[in-house]
């Protein structure tokens, strides 16, 4: 039986607007399609929710790429996930997608989770940081009280000076043990950077994204050597090569979102050889919908069993008004991952959808 690609579009409005990469820019709504491939048994669903300015090609380029692929026939699986990985670095996010689909279903036929089939070690448990939205923002401690014992904040979105002051005032009123993952986008020159540090450096930071405008390994080392921070590749990381990237030994983490990276088993591959050379791996989401929570969250699974107790940036679901699906249920910053097989979507709400599978 040949496989049956279909797309449905789906828009969905945020609660409050996203801090998109952009200093200037936020998002207030995710388009996006979910991806269903079907065999004569199973029926896998992706999630393909591009979004530009975090590294990956335009809606427009996606959508033309999985239109392309679902008026080819397609016999073979192996054939499918071929032709992916030859796409993958120009089309991202459609790549992602239909790849987790396949993954989707051929876990299924295992009946195994997604998450064995990349590593059959992997987590049943993994820990998540809150979303808490910019550093000055209104209400930012709420996460705590839902037990979170790690915010992520945006910062590098005003002036230096008054993110610092939002940074202390937050910090005085933290609940014991909880910290702060801050993520400037790549903001900052190399000078600004090192003046955040330095003035964040007795507050409870454990960890520092994208500090720098344009970097390169040597900048960011030396802003590395400079800070007893932990400091992250994120949006970089496909402007690198990954071999000089993975040699380099001040680089301690990478940030992997499978929709950038191009799919589940390259990010994963990645995070292999990262363990590998010494360097932590953190999984997030695109603010994607629950299809793309749900596979953001296998392989965050598979990633934890090479070095657990990172949290990983999965709790994005509540910023959507609506969602495709139920989302994984994250309670104080854990998530517990059933063992069903595939991918766990037991439903697809159409209501929810733009439009019907086509």
């Amino acid at each position: 039986m040949a496989l049956q690609i279909q797309l449905a579009p789906y828009s969905l409005p945020l609660a409050c607007p996203w801090p998109d990469a952009s200093r200037d820019a936020s998002l207030t709504q995710r388009k996006g399609w979910v991806i269903s491939i079907c065999d004569d048994q199973h029926r896998g669903y992706g999630d393909c929710a591009p979004l530009p300015s975090a590294g990956t090609e335009s809606i427009a380029a996606a959508h033309t790429l999985i239109q392309q692929f679902s008026r080819r026939t397609w016999n073979s699986t192996q054939t499918l996930l071929a032709e992916l990985e030859r796409q993958r670095h120009a089309y991202p996010a459609a790549c992602y997608a239909l790849e987790t689909a396949v993954l989707d279903l051929h876990s299924q036929n295992a009946e195994l989770p997604l998450r064995k089939l990349l590593n059959d070690t992997a987590s049943d448990q993994i820990l998540a940081n809150a979303m808490s939205g910019s550093a000055c923002r209104e209400n930012t401690l709420q996460d705590q009280s839902q037990g979170f014992s790690l915010l992520k904040l945006k910062v590098g979105r005003q002036e230096l000076h008054e993110e610092i002051r939002c940074l202390k005032k937050i910090c005085a009123q933290l609940t014991p043990g909880v910290r702060l993952r801050l993520d400037a986008n790549g903001s900052w020159t190399q000078s600004e950077a090192s003046d955040f540090l330095d003035a964040v450096a007795k507050l409870p930071v454990e960890s520092l994204e994208e500090p720098l405008r344009n970097p390169g390994l040597i900048e960011f080392s030396q802003l590395q050597s400079q800070t007893p921070i932990t400091l992250a590749l994120d949006e970089s990381i496909r402007r690198m090569d990954p071999n000089e990237l993975l040699a380099t030994p001040a680089i301690r983490r990478l940030i992997l979102k499978p929709g950038v990276q191009g799919g589940l088993r390259y990010s994963y591959s990645l995070a292999e050889k990262a363990a590998a050379a010494g360097k932590e791996c953190v999984v997030t989401t695109l603010v994607d919908s629950a299809v793309g929570v749900h596979a953001a969250c296998q392989l965050a699974a598979a990633v934890d069993g090479l070095s657990p107790g990172l949290a990983h940036g999965l709790a994005t679901s509540s910023w959507l008004c609506k969602d495709v699906a139920c989302p994984p249920r994250i309670r104080a910053g854990r998530l517990s991952l059933s063992n069903a097989p595939g991918l766990n979507i037991n439903e697809i709400f159409s209501a929810n959808l733009s439009g019907a599978f086509s």
